[in-house]
C-alpha cells in the first residue's frame, strides 16, 4: 500500500515551477505567511512516523484487549487457588470493564488539557505496573480491586489512543489508519489464548511463602503487559500531538514537533522541505473539551461536562440517539458478554457428554456442573454433595478461542468489503438475523463442529455490528456532538458487558437454556431497533 501527499489545485504565490505541487497547496493558508497543520502534514507525506505510530498503537491495543479478555481463562486456571464460585468468576471477568466504564468518558476531556502523549504514556505504564502487581496477589477481592483500578487506566488509553494516532495523519488516511489499528483487537484475540496455551502447558508450582506458591497462570499477566510496554518504550521519542499543542497556543513546541516528523519521515527539516525561512502555523481552535474542563473546581467541571452531554438526549436527535445507544448496550451484552465466558463454556464442553453420544451445548454443560460435585451417601443414607475443584484447561479451549480470533479478523475484512455496496442497515440486519438464527440452532444442534461454527457466529456477528453501529451513531448527531456521542455509546454499551458477565455467572449452571434464550432475544431486539433507525 502506497501513502503519499496529494496535490491540490490552487493559485501559485510566486514560487518557481520546479517547486511543483508545493506552490499549489499554499492557497490553504488563512494568512499569507501562516500554514494549516493539515497542509504541512500533506507536504511531509505519509512515512515512517505514521507507520511506526500505527505499530505502537497496535501493540498498546493488544495489551489493552488482552488484559480484559484473558480474565476468562485466568478465572478457570485460578478458581481452585482463589476458591471461587461461579458468581465470583463473573465479578472477576467484569472488574476491569467496570473501571473502563466509570473513566473513559471523562478521560477524553482530560486528554484535551494534559495532552494525548503524556496521558497515554502514564496510563500504559500504570496498566503495566498493575498487571505486574496482580501476578503476586493472593486474595480474590484484592485481585478484583486492582483490576478495577487497572480498568480506569485502560479507560485513559481507550480515550486517548485514537485521537493521538489520528492527529499524526491527514484526513485522507485517518480513517484507514484507525481501521488498521482496530484490527489489532483481533490480533489480541489470537495472541491471548496462544500465549495462555504456551504458559499453561506446563504444570509447576514455585513456593514463595508458606501460604503462596507461584503458578503458571500468573505468567499470563506478564505476557499481557509485554506488547503495550514495548509499544510505549518505542513511543517515548515521539513528540506531543502538534495539533494539540497548537490548540494550547504552544506555537514553538508545535513547530518543533512538526520538525521532528519531517526529519523522521524525510530526513530534512521542515523549513528546508517547505523552502521557507521560518514556519508559522495557524493556531487551532480551542477544543470544547478544554473549555469545559477548565472550571474552578471539580464540581463546576462535572457540571459543565453534564451540560455538554444533555443535548445528546434532546430533540431533534435525542430519540434516534437513545435507540442507537440501547442497541449498542444489547450488542455488548450479547457478543462481549458471551465472549468473555466462551473459554469457560468451551472448557466445560470439551469432554463431551458422559453418555458418549452427541448432545447440545447446554446438556453437556449441565453434566459438567454435576461432575463438580462429588455425591456421597453416609451411614444414615443421607446424600451429601461435596464440591470438587478442577482448574485444568483442555487444549480445545485454546484452539477454539484462537479460531474465534481468526474469525473476527476475517469478519472485519469481509464487513469492510460489503459495507458500502450493500448499505449499513442491510449489513446490520443480515448480521443480527444470522446471529438470532445461530442462537436458536444452538438449542438443538449436537454435532461438535456445528456447535463451534454456530458459537463463532453467535459471538462474531453482534460483535462486528458494534463497530458498524458506532459509525451509525456518528451520523445521527451533528458534528460538535459526535465525539461525545461515541464516548457515551461505548460507555453505556460496556455496561451491557458487565450485566451479561454477572448474569451468565448466576444463570449458566441452573438455567443454561434460559441464559442462551435471553442473549438470543437481546440480539433480536437489537435488530428491531436497527430497523427503525434512519441509518
Amino acid at each position: 500500500m502506497q501513502f503519499s501527499g496529494k496535490n491540490r489545485e490552487g493559485i501559485d504565490i510566486g514560487r518557481s515551477e520546479e517547486d511543483g505541487h508545493l506552490g499549489h497547496r499554499q492557497t490553504a493558508k488563512v494568512l499569507a505567511n501562516e500554514w494549516e497543520y493539515e497542509q504541512v502534514l500533506e507536504e511531509i507525506g505519509f512515512g515512517k512516523t505514521q507507520w511506526l505510530l500505527l505499530l505502537i498503537s497496535g501493540l498498546i491495543t493488544t495489551t489493552s484487549m488482552a488484559a480484559q479478555t484473558s480474565l476468562g481463562i485466568i478465572a478457570i486456571a485460578s478458581q481452585c487457588e482463589f476458591n471461587m464460585t461461579q458468581g465470583e468468576k463473573g465479578v472477576m471477568m467484569a472488574s476491569s470493564v467496570a473501571g473502563i466504564v466509570v473513566s473513559t468518558y471523562i478521560w477524553g476531556y482530560i486528554s484535551d488539557v494534559v495532552g494525548r502523549r503524556s496521558l497515554l504514556v502514564w496510563c500504559t505504564f500504570i496498566t503495566s505496573a498493575l498487571l505486574l502487581i496482580t501476578m503476586f496477589v493472593t486474595n480474590i477481592w484484592l485481585f478484583n480491586f486492582i483490576n478495577l483500578i487497572m480498568g480506569i487506566s485502560l479507560g485513559g488509553i481507550s480515550g486517548t489512543l485514537y485521537p493521538y494516532l489520528g492527529e499524526f495523519n491527514t484526513f485522507k488516511y485517518r480513517a484507514v489508519v484507525i481501521n488498521y489499528c482496530n484490527m489489532f483487537v483481533s490480533v489480541a484475540a489470537i495472541y491471548m489464548p496462544a500465549t495462555a496455551w504456551l504458559v499453561l502447558s506446563f504444570d509447576w508450582s514455585l513456593p514463595i511463602t508458606s501460604s503462596f506458591s507461584f503458578r503458571p497462570w500468573r505468567l499470563i499477566l506478564l505476557f499481557n503487559l509485554l506488547p503495550g510496554f514495548l509499544g510505549i518504550l518505542m513511543m517515548l521519542p515521539f513528540p506531543e500531538s502538534p495539533k494539540f499543542l497548537l490548540a494550547q497556543q504552544k506555537h514553538e513546541q508545535a513547530v518543533a514537533a512538526i520538525n521532528w516528523i519531517s526529519k523522521f519521515n524525510r530526513n530534512i527539516d521542515v523549513n528546508s522541505l517547505l523552502k521557507i525561512t521560518e514556519l508559522r502555523m495557524k493556531t487551532e481552535e480551542l477544543s470544547e473539551s478544554l473549555q469545559l474542563i477548565t472550571g474552578r473546581n471539580i464540581c463546576s467541571i462535572l457540571k459543565n461536562v453534564w451540560k455538554a452531554t444533555v443535548p445528546l438526549f434532546q430533540k431533534p436527535y435525542g430519540g434516534n440517539f437513545s435507540l442507537a445507544v440501547v442497541a449498542l448496550f444489547g450488542l455488548f451484552f450479547a457478543s462481549n458478554g458471551m465472549q468473555i465466558w466462551y473459554p469457560e463454556i468451551v472448557n466445560r464442553s470439551a469432554h463431551g457428554s458422559e453418555t458418549g453420544q452427541s448432545a447440545t451445548v447446554c446438556t453437556i454443560l449441565d453434566e459438567s456442573f454435576e461432575r463438580d460435585h462429588l455425591r456421597i451417601v453416609n451411614n444414615t443414607d443421607y446424600a451429601e454433595d461435596i464440591p470438587t475443584c478442577n482448574d485444568s484447561i483442555n487444549a480445545k479451549t485454546y484452539v477454539d478461542n484462537i479460531i474465534m480470533g481468526l474469525a473476527f479478523l476475517v469478519g472485519f475484512s469481509i464487513q469492510g468489503a460489503i459495507l458500502n455496496p450493500l448499505g449499513r442497515k442491510n449489513v446490520l440486519l443480515s448480521a443480527l438475523g444470522l446471529g438470532v438464527l445461530s442462537g436458536l440452532l444452538l438449542h438443538f444442534v449436537t454435532n461438535t463442529t456445528g456447535i463451534l461454527i454456530l458459537f463463532c457466529l453467535y459471538i462474531l456477528l453482534p460483535g462486528l455490528s458494534i463497530s458498524t453501529m458506532c459509525g451509525a451513531l456518528v451520523d445521527l448527531v451533528p458534528t460538535q456532538l459526535r465525539g461525545k456521542a461515541v464516548s457515551m455509546g461505548m460507555t453505556l454499551g460496556r455496561l451491557g458487558l458487565i450485566l451479561a458477565s454477572n448474569l451468565i455467572a448466576v444463570m449458566l449452571e441452573p438455567y443454561c437454556n434460559g441464559i442462551f434464550a435471553i442473549v438470543t432475544c437481546t440480539v433480536l431486539v437489537c435488530g428491531l431497533l436497527v430497523h427503525f433507525l434512519p441509518i
